[in-house]
């Protein structure tokens, strides 16, 4: 026992300090591609802009790739990888699942047996997909919080007497990513002969879920077809969004209490089923080999997922 926890501290500390590296390394490099691209903008005017030819997103290896097209799940793993903005492929992304799957069922068989092996092959063939999914959201947070200053620079940007479409250009040069990269796409897809409309659309479908990118498509695209004053909606959106961020977190503050005793709860009766599995895996094996055992299982996560529902409505609040 002791030797096990040893190990799990040298694990600990050497997680924490692989972590603290690679986010010391991620910040360094960030501010270098924000210099490199204020010294492209301000040299030569010939700005990185993204290439708009269709990428092969489910393989490189054409047969392969013909094999898997068509595939509605698939299909919706290569809208998810562009949606999330990272490399590879759907089938490097199976392949990683699949790899991780086995590694961790053999993992599970080899300490506890079967029923700790089944666990650790789902997680980690779930793995990558979370990861994905969890990208795709913390990029939509990001381009949510640049939005409100890209739309003032787009307001000084018409005020000055600029269209709209090179308003899209400057954001697309002068702010960071990854806002400037959606607006750098529907500025390109606009040259290419794409109808506005379509080109907006095109940007609010990448990053879905985005109820201010939203608002701001269908704000500019009624604007354009009906006519109006652009500059004072632009910036009355702007405030708009910073006001709604100031009120969330003042709420989140308020809330934070309730949401960490909801989550403590939750994931307290998992932590001390894994910790008996470990330690003593025959106490808790009647609950998954007895037919009564199962029953009480059963209703256990019933009870424990009811419980979350009601953390969860607790914590709301009415606004």
């Amino acid at each position: 026992m002791t030797n096990l926890l040893l190990g799990a501290a040298a694990l600990a500390v050497v997680a924490v300090l692989e972590s603290l590296y690679y986010a010391l390394k991620f910040l360094a490099e960030r501010r270098h591609e924000e210099l490199e691209r204020h010294l492209q903008a301000v040299s030569a005017g010939t700005e990185a802009w993204p290439t708009l030819l269709r990428a092969r997103r489910l393989s490189t290896i054409p047969a392969l790739e013909g094999l898997l097209e068509g595939v509605p799940l698939l299909d919706r793993m290569a809208l998810l990888l562009e949606q999330a903005d990272v490399g590879g492929t759907v089938a490097a992304q199976l392949t990683l699942s699949a790899l991780l799957a086995l590694s961790g069922g053999a993992v599970g068989l080899a300490l506890r047996g079967p029923v700790l092996g089944a666990l650790l092959f789902v997680a980690c063939a779930a793995a990558p997909t979370i990861r994905l999914v969890t990208t795709r959201a913390r990029r939509s947070r990001q381009i949510s919080e640049q939005l409100p200053s890209a739309l003032d620079m787009m307001a000084r940007s018409l005020r000055a007497g600029h269209s709209l479409v090179s308003a899209f250009k400057l954001v697309a040069t002068e702010m960071p990513g990854p806002i400037n990269l959606e607006f750098a796409r529907t500025y390109e897809e606009q040259n290419l002969g794409v109808s506005f409309h379509r080109a907006v659309q095109q940007m609010i479908g990448r990053v879905p879920g985005n109820g201010d990118l939203q608002i701001f498509g269908v704000a500019v695209i009624v604007q354009r077809e009906t006519g109006g004053n652009l500059v004072e909606m632009l910036e009355r959106l702007a405030e708009t969004i910073r006001a709604r961020y100031q009120f969330y977190g003042k709420l989140a503050g308020l809330t934070a209490e309730g949401r960490t005793s909801g989550l403590v709860l939750a994931a307290l009766p998992i932590m001390n089923a894994a910790f008996l599995m470990i330690v003593n895996p025959h106490y808790i094996a009647p609950l998954i080999t007895k037919p009564i055992g199962q029953i009480v299982l059963g209703c256990t996560l019933a009870f424990w997922f009811l419980g979350l529902v009601w953390l969860r409505q607790m914590g709301k609040v009415e606004y």
